[in-house]
């Protein structure tokens, strides 16, 4: 793109929209205004160094106009990007000052900042306070690219994640469902939705769906039109596929929960066989271990304060063995031991924890928690084979 030929003919800058489409509604509910000169992005044009940035600036305020013009009367938000550096200048009025100027509503415009381009953030941070205090409301665009410290200064009204940088085509990257967790987090922390975009196909909805999703967009639901759409395809694959994502994952924690069920039963007989001894707990576990070597992998016990009162019982290529290693450590400190405790007590069974990756076999496990007489209490790692053929993982 000719930068010279955008400045010299800015009455040729045009804009689309793209829809964004709300999983509460299956509506469009807002929509990413895109700049187009002589059917070129624009990107190119406000990222260039050796453009003025007040020449940016003009055409930003160009496409702004043409944007409020056409969505003015409707109800969906609208979301600007802009750079940084326009906010940063005179104070923020130079970007904010032709917003005022719409005869819009500006609780309806989210400013988008990109994540990866920012600078001077405790600045920006004084300056989007301003912008608050007109209506405006900050969407943080690349937000799984953004230093979690950045996140927490700017605290966005939106966040803005590209599925696209964690997924090639239908290739699930190692690092996605981690970065996914991360970023519904932080959402909730903030108090802020996520904006799923780039969504191309069903496995990136599923995910998006799956992680907290508020907004999504891309190429599967709707493209960009110089017209905004109201109706759009994505509205009918909405539809058609959210009821059976639920469906799926309702069926999986059914199976949890008479997963957790079976367990309980059967460690609870094995309990009452008479076998049980305060004295032997290793002895114990070397008892249950074979009878339950389809499910577990490894158990240890703890008093109530989290003391592990046992050793480690493992098995290796078939063998059980016993590790005194972590006898008379104190496992408190790990966030979910205290809830697991409470569950315990208060449902006065066993629990069947969430999934997590062990530090020290790097394998995918759940934890199966039990209440031993005597104030003890049994932990049981599943085996990793036994939750991917049973489709126990999340």
């Amino acid at each position: 793109m000719d930068a010279v030929e955008v400045m010299v003919h800015p009455e040729e800058v045009m804009v689309t929209y793209e829809p964004i489409l709300g999983a509460a509604t299956f509506q469009v509910e807002g929509y990413m205004v895109h700049g187009r000169f002589r059917g070129e992005s624009l990107t190119p044009f406000f990222y260039d160094d050796d453009v003025p940035l007040e020449y940016q600036l003009d055409i930003a305020q160009r496409m702004e106009q043409l944007a409020a013009a056409q969505l003015r009367d409707a109800k969906p938000f609208v979301t600007f990007r802009c750079r940084s550096e326009w906010i940063l200048e005179e104070g923020g009025e130079a970007f904010l000052a032709p917003l005022r100027e719409l005869n819009f509503p500006l609780h309806r415009i989210y400013v988008t900042l990109q994540g990866t381009d920012l600078v001077d953030v405790p600045r920006l941070s004084r300056v989007i306070q301003y912008y608050r205090s007109y209506g405006l409301k900050i969407a943080l665009d690349f937000a799984e690219s953004t230093s979690i410290e950045d996140i927490m200064t700017l605290a966005p009204e939106l966040l803005l994640v590209d599925l696209g940088t964690m997924i090639e085509k239908k290739t699930l990257s190692v690092t996605y469902p981690n970065m996914l967790q991360t970023m519904e987090y932080i959402a909730s922390k903030l108090g802020a939705p996520l904006l799923y975009k780039s969504i191309d196909h069903v496995g990136q909805l599923r995910y998006a769906w799956q992680h907290g999703g508020r907004y999504y967009m891309g190429g599967l639901l709707g493209s960009e039109d110089e017209i905004p759409q109201r109706e759009i395809k994505g509205m009918g694959v909405l539809a058609q596929e959210v009821p059976s994502f639920f469906l799926h994952d309702q069926k999986r924690l059914n199976r949890l929960y008479e997963l957790e069920f079976e367990l309980h039963h059967r460690i609870g007989e094995l309990v009452q066989s008479g076998k049980w001894s305060r004295d032997k707990k290793d002895e114990w576990i070397q008892f249950i271990a074979p009878k339950l070597e389809e499910v577990f992998v490894r158990y240890y016990i703890t008093d109530k304060t989290g003391f592990q009162t046992s050793a480690n019982v493992y098995c290796v290529n078939g063998e059980w063995r016993v590790d005194n290693t972590y006898r008379g450590y104190n496992w408190s400190f790990r966030p979910y031991f205290i809830q697991t405790m409470a569950a315990m007590d208060v449902r006065g069974r066993g629990y069947l924890s969430g999934d997590y990756r062990d530090f020290s076999s790097n394998e995918v496990t759940r934890t199966f928690s039990y209440p031993l007489p005597d104030g003890m209490f049994l932990f049981a790692d599943i085996s990793e084979e036994y939750l991917y053929q049973n489709r126990l993982l999340d």
